[in-house]
C-alpha cells in the first residue's frame, strides 16, 4: 500500500507541474483528458556476437541492429507494448534509446527497475529493457493516466541454427522394410511394407501413434501422395483416396500406370508400363502428358517428387521429380514442370534438366532418394555406395545442388539404409527410420519462431 501511495504521489506531482506550465499566460495549448501511448519505436542497438579464429581463439565483435525494423504492437485492452518479431540473439537491451508517441501530447514517465521512483521520459535516455518496464502516460489536463507494460523480446537462439530432437523409438516403424512419409497440416503419416502388405501409422506429436487401415499391396506405400488434403495411392491397380488413412474409397479401377510419381494441387502423375508420363485430373481419365525430351530419360527407380507454388503468382505450381534412369549414367535424372491453373488448355511440358558442362553441382544418383521443400529451397538425400549421403540443397529449383553446414542428419541417427523417409509441414522436418524405429523432429529456429507467431 505504501508503494502505491508513493507512485500516486509522484504522478500527482508530475501532473501538477505539467498543468501549472500549461495554464501559464504564455500558453495557447488546448488541454485534453484523453490519454494513450500511440507509438513505440526502438533506435539503433548493439549486438554482440561470438566468433572463433582459425587458431581456436575466442573473441567478441559488435554489429548494429536497426531497431525500427522490429515493429511494436500496442494492446490497448491490456496496456501491453511488445515486439512480436523478437530481436536477434545477442542484442544488448540494457542500453536502449526509444521513441514514444502519446495521444494529444500526453506526458510520459517511466518507473525505476529497483524502486517506485518515476522519471520523465526523454527520447535521448538510454533505458534498460532486460525486463518489462512500467510506463505512465498522463492526459494533458491532468485528469487521467494510463499505465503500460513494455516488453522488448530477444531471441535466445540463433535463427539459422538447425535443431534435431529425438522422440521415443517406435517398434511398429522399426519393423517396416521400406517406408514413405507425408504430412497433411500438422499430421504425419508413415506407410511402409511388412510381409508383403502396406501398413500405416499417424501422429501429431511424434509420441502417440495411431494404427491405420492395412493395404493389401506391398507397393501401396511408395505410391502414396497427398492431394487437396487427402491421401492417394494405388492398391493392386486401383486408385484409392482417404482423408484419414482409416477409410479408403475407390476413385478409379484399372489405372493405366504402374507407379504414381508426383502430385500437384489438382493432378496426379504416374508412369505407364511402357515408360510414358501420364496424368489425371480429379474425375477425369488418365492421359499422356507432354515431354520436351525422350521418355527414356525419365526416372524409373528411387523416384522422389516435390511440388510448391511458383513465386509471384497464385495460379501456378512448380513440380520437380528426380530419380535413377537407365539412360543417365552418372547423375540423377531431374525433370521439372510448371502447372498454370488459370490458363485453360495450356500444354505444360515436363522439361528435362540436362547438366551443362559448367554445372559441377548436379544431383548425384542416390538410392532411396528423399526430397522435401524447406526454407524456400529443396533438400535431398539418400544412399550412395551403401552409406547415407550428405543433405543436398537446391536454391534454384533443382538445377544446382550443394551441401552446406546447416543441414545434416542427426549425429546419433541409427537407421537401415533400406528403410527411412522424411516429410515436412514447412517448419518442422520429420525423420523416421526402419530397423531402429527412431523418430526425429527438426527445425530451423527462425522457421519454428515464425510458426509460433
Amino acid at each position: 500500500m505504501t508503494k502505491q501511495i508513493k507512485v500516486l504521489c509522484g504522478l500527482l506531482t508530475a501532473v501538477l507541474l505539467m498543468a501549472s506550465c500549461l495554464n501559464s499566460k504564455d500558453s495557447d495549448s488546448t488541454l485534453n483528458d484523453d490519454t494513450a501511448i500511440t507509438g513505440f519505436t526502438l533506435g539503433t542497438l548493439n549486438r554482440y556476437l561470438h566468433t572463433t579464429s582459425s587458431t581456436g581463439a575466442d573473441s567478441i565483435y559488435k554489429v548494429l541492429v536497426t531497431g525500427s525494423d522490429y515493429k511494436f504492437s500496442i494492446d490497448e485492452d491490456n496496456h501491453r507494448i511488445f515486439n512480436v518479431d523478437s530481436l536477434p540473439v545477442g542484442t544488448d537491451v540494457k542500453h536502449v534509446v526509444c521513441s514514444i508517441a502519446s495521444l494529444n501530447n500526453g506526458t510520459v514517465l517511466y518507473k525505476s527497475l529497483i524502486s517506485d521512483t518515476l522519471f520523465y521520459y526523454n527520447s535521448s535516455d538510454s533505458l534498460d529493457f532486460s525486463s518489462p518496464r512500467s510506463f505512465f502516460v498522463y492526459a494533458s489536463n491532468g485528469s487521467s493516466y494510463e499505465e503500460y507494460t513494455v516488453e522488448v523480446n530477444v531471441h535466445k537462439e540463433e535463427g539459422e541454427q538447425f535443431i534435431w530432437m529425438r522422440h521415443n523409438d517406435n517398434a511398429d516403424i522399426a519393423a517396416l522394410e521400406k517406408m514413405k512419409a507425408v504430412t497433411i497440416d500438422d499430421r504425419l503419416f508413415v506407410y511402409g511394407v511388412k510381409a508383403g502388405k502396406t501398413l500405416g501409422y499417424t501422429t501429431t506429436d511424434g509420441e502417440s501413434w495411431t494404427t491405420l487401415t492395412e493395404l493389401d499391396d506391398e507397393n501401396a506405400y511408395r505410391n502414396l501422395f497427398t492431394l487437396q488434403g487427402d491421401l492417394f495411392t494405388l492398391v493392386n491397380g486401383v486408385l484409392k483416396r482417404s482423408s484419414d488413412g482409416v477409410t479408403w474409397e475407390v476413385m478409379m479401377d484399372d489405372v493405366p500406370v504402374k507407379q504414381l510419381v508426383a502430385a500437384s494441387k489438382i493432378e496426379l502423375y504416374g508412369l505407364s508400363e511402357d515408360g510414358k508420363m501420364m496424368l489425371t485430373r480429379a474425375g477425369y481419365p488418365w492421359e499422356e502428358d507432354f515431354l520436351d525430351a525422350d521418355a527414356a530419360w525419365l526416372p524409373s527407380e528411387d523416384i522422389a517428387a516435390v511440388c510448391f507454388p511458383v513465386k509471384m503468382t497464385y495460379y501456378a505450381d512448380y513440380l520437380l521429380i528426380a530419380g535413377i534412369s537407365p539412360a543417365v549414367n552418372d547423375i540423377a535424372s531431374v525433370w521439372r514442370k510448371i502447372v498454370e491453373y488459370d490458363l485453360q488448355g495450356l500444354e505444360d511440358k515436363w522439361i528435362y534438366m540436362d547438366r551443362s558442362d559448367e554445372n559441377r553441382f548436379a544431383l548425384p544418383q542416390l538410392k532411396n532418394l528423399v526430397m522435401i521443400v524447406y526454407d524456400d529451397g529443396i533438400l535431398a538425400w539418400g544412399v550412395k555406395d551403401g552409406e547415407f549421403s550428405p543433405i543436398y540443397q537446391s536454391r534454384d529449383n533443382g538445377l544446382i545442388w550443394k551441401t552446406q553446414s546447416t543441414y545434416k542428419l542427426p549425429i546419433d541417427f541409427n537407421c537401415s539404409t533400406l528403410s527411412f523417409s522424411a516429410a515436412t509441414d514447412g517448419s518442422e522436418i520429420w525423420l523416421v527410420s526402419g530397423e531402429s524405429g527412431e523418430v526425429w523432429q527438426g527445425h530451423l529456429n527462425r522457421l519454428a519462431w515464425k510458426k509460433k507467431e
